[in-house]
């Protein structure tokens, strides 16, 4: 019966000190994705910290465990995070060497226009991402990748030939997927259900790859000489964003 108790002891202590780990702990994981969390509070079961990324901090993560998925062999925690220009919701998986999440998010033009900035394109509106899925290895190397994502449309600018051209886009939809390497985005018109850009981007190599078809030339009043069907893509640019 003693021994019992010592047992009982044991695992009581081993509990209260999993409970009291501080929730910087975190942070250890999160740096081999070169990704930082500053200011937590809480535990590792449940807490908040600042995510911050090159530097910049992405917004407020708050975290619950799910102690059940223990049991497989995994770390699992509901998670969400929320700022004036990004809202994410859903679940973080940790296993042995890779990291994954599945949720929602839903992202307000400036962080889009980030990406956009060095083509002096700019947008308007909140583009929502369902049924999102990633999985990134301890190599930060993507594994998978798929969502779905829509946009409402809206008012859009872009510079050439010295003026700013302003035009309206019509309601986007698109699907997210991940080929060689690549993050791959496929977007169309949601109403003509013609396709408008496909991009391609390259984590590793910070390679940023865009195609535009004939239809979405024709939208932006991008007036290029082509007899192409308007599915058909007749521009193509790539630069590497770092």
């Amino acid at each position: 019966m003693k021994r019992w108790w010592i047992v009982l002891g044991m695992v009581a202590m081993i509990g209260i000190f999993v409970v009291m780990i501080p929730a910087r702990a975190y942070s250890m994981i999160l740096e081999n994705y070169g990704t930082h969390l500053l200011a937590t509070k809480g535990t590792i079961w449940y807490g908040s910290g600042n995510v911050t990324v090159a530097g910049k901090t992405v917004g407020r993560l708050k975290w619950r465990i799910r102690p059940i998925e223990i049991f497989t062999g995994k770390l699992a925690f509901n998670v969400t995070m929320q700022n004036q220009s990004i809202h994410l919701a859903g679940v973080l998986k940790r296993r042995i060497s890779s990291t994954e999440f599945q949720g929602t998010t839903a992202l307000s033009h400036s962080h889009v226009n980030r990406v956009l900035l060095p083509y002096e394109i700019r947008v308007e509106g909140e583009f929502e991402i369902n049924d999102l899925s990633v999985k990134i290895n301890d190599k930060r190397q993507l594994e998978v990748l798929s969502g779905s994502i829509s946009w409402e449309g809206g008012t859009c600018r872009y510079r050439a030939d010295d003026e700013t051209r302003i035009f309206e886009m019509p309601a986007v939809v698109g699907k997210l997927t991940h080929t060689d390497g690549f993050a791959v985005l496929n977007a169309h018109d949601q109403e003509k259900d013609i396709p408008l850009i496909t991009t391609r981007f390259q984590p590793d190599s910070g390679l940023f790859e865009t195609a535009l078809t004939q239809h979405m030339l024709d939208l932006s009043q991008m007036h290029l000489s082509s007899s192409a069907d308007l599915s058909a893509v007749v521009l193509e640019v790539s630069r590497e964003l770092y």
